[in-house]
């Protein structure tokens, strides 16, 4: 029996990876990644005395009674992941009294809420 020449099989195994490679190639070239829809939005701010002007180191400000920041020391917060539709922010602060805000935000807002606590 006479030997075949492995060429012919070597140019077929060559030919299958590159075909492979190919499609593989152009599935990951198709798929362009689609940035997820977002359904959140941002509330930040600054929280201050009413009474001196000075920013509130500690405060306290909940969203929805779900999402919580603490104010920097500077009187800085941000509470990201809103969700969209209406929204009800209650600011805490010791020796202040409470301060109620609602609103609505839109999915991808920044909504600046710069919030003023008094005794």
């Amino acid at each position: 029996m006479p030997k075949r020449a492995s060429f012919p099989r070597k140019v077929r195994r060559l030919r299958v990876v590159a075909a492979v490679t190919l499609v593989a190639l152009a599935l990951i070239g198709c798929n362009s990644p689609i940035p997820p829809q977002q359904n959140y939005a941002t509330i930040y701010g600054v929280v201050t005395d009413g009474t001196t002007g000075q920013p509130l180191s500690g405060a306290t400000v909940t969203i929805d009674s779900v999402l919580t920041a603490t104010t920097a020391a500077d009187g800085t917060f941000s509470v990201p992941n809103v969700p969209i539709g209406p929204y009800t922010a209650i600011e805490v602060a010791d020796g202040f009294q409470q301060h109620q805000d609602q609103g609505s935000v839109a999915a991808g807002d920044k909504l600046q809420l710069n919030i003023t606590l008094y005794k």
